[in-house]
């Protein structure tokens, strides 16, 4: 072939592969800008609230935003499976309280009081706008219901996961030994976050926190969990579990828009154990909120779960599993 020829083939090759080139990029580039932004968008970042940093990561589309609170000693990382699920049909961030995760360490000990202030001065900070469906498992739920009595026009909404109990100890007063008492709060008190567990059930107990707004409570059906701290006999810990399901059943009397669920194949963990029913929860109460009608209007409810991410374990619909999950309407 002549010289002149293979120039000029050469040329025309590589205005071929810039225009592929560019095809390729355009078309990232919607995807990115359209449907599936939500999807690839992570905003992760540390914030200073005043002296410290936490880390946030909000995720997602649209409102209400909802608030994920972790267990005590847990950070963000625990709702990994939940968050990306989330994200399909609204706005969500989690983050970790200072001494957790990726947030910085503080001086302890830590009350519930400065928690809330933290996460109240995070959200204005990162400009993350109310109004919130506040998410809390565990010690978060007592986090989750202080900052909703604190700043009740931010928060339309609110799940508790399996959430501490402010009274639980001082009714286990009544029946078990102090010496075994003593234990269990001595093991309490050594957390990793350096809460002061005493003091923040007396704040939140303090706060007595009532509303209307759309909550649900969702209460583990196993009761493994309610003799780790320190072994009791048989019938202490039937008591126990006793005392445990009526202050949950509190919890739902607290809102008069409200409901509990019993996952019956739950331990505490019910974000780990079924994700599934924590997932179409958190959608209840958002789509409660945005339509602005009671919880019980059946017409939005969902009886089959979202996509799971990818993982080892495979999950069904909760179609398939509805029939071993009690709706304990609250008694208002």
């Amino acid at each position: 072939m002549p010289e002149a020829d293979v120039i000029l083939q050469r040329r025309t090759d590589s205005r071929w592969t810039k225009r592929v080139l560019i095809g390729v990029a355009l078309i990232l580039g919607l995807i990115l800008a359209g449907v599936g932004y939500r999807f690839f968008s992570v905003k992760a970042k540390l914030i200073d609230v005043g002296g410290h940093r936490l880390y946030l990561n909000c995720t997602g589309e649209g409102g209400p935003t909802v608030i994920m609170d972790a267990g005590m000693g847990g950070s963000s990382k625990a709702w990994s499976r939940i968050q990306p699920e989330i994200a399909k049909f609204t706005r969500v961030c989690t983050y970790d309280r200072a001494n957790t995760g990726e947030s910085d360490p503080v001086p302890k000990p830590r009350t519930i009081g400065q928690i809330v202030e933290d996460l109240h001065t995070l959200l204005i900070k990162a400009k993350v706008p109310a109004p919130y469906v506040l998410v809390g498992h565990s010690f978060g739920g007592m986090n989750v219901r202080m900052y909703a009595g604190k700043y009740p026009a931010d928060v339309a909404g609110m799940v508790l996961v399996d959430s501490s109990l402010e009274d639980l100890f001082a009714r286990y007063d009544t029946f078990i030994s102090p010496e075994s008492m003593k234990r269990k709060r001595a093991r309490i008190a050594d957390n990793p976050e350096g809460i002061d567990w005493e003091m923040a059930c007396a704040q939140v107990r303090a706060a007595n926190w009532h509303s209307d707004i759309p909550l649900i409570v969702l209460t583990q059906g196993k009761e493994e969990d309610w003799n780790k701290i320190a072994p009791e006999d048989v019938e202490t810990v039937k008591k126990m579990g006793q005392v445990f399901r009526e202050l949950q059943a509190d919890l739902a009397r607290r809102s008069t828009n409200s409901k509990q669920i019993i996952a019956e194949r739950s331990g505490h963990n019910i974000h780990d154990d079924q994700p599934e029913l924590v997932i179409d929860s958190i959608h209840q109460v958002v789509e409660a909120v945005r339509r602005k009608t009671s919880l019980n209007a059946r017409k939005y409810f969902r009886a089959t779960t979202y996509p799971m991410p990818l993982s080892n374990k495979s999950f069904k619909p909760i179609r398939d599993h509805i029939a071993s999950i009690r709706l304990c309407k609250s008694q208002h």
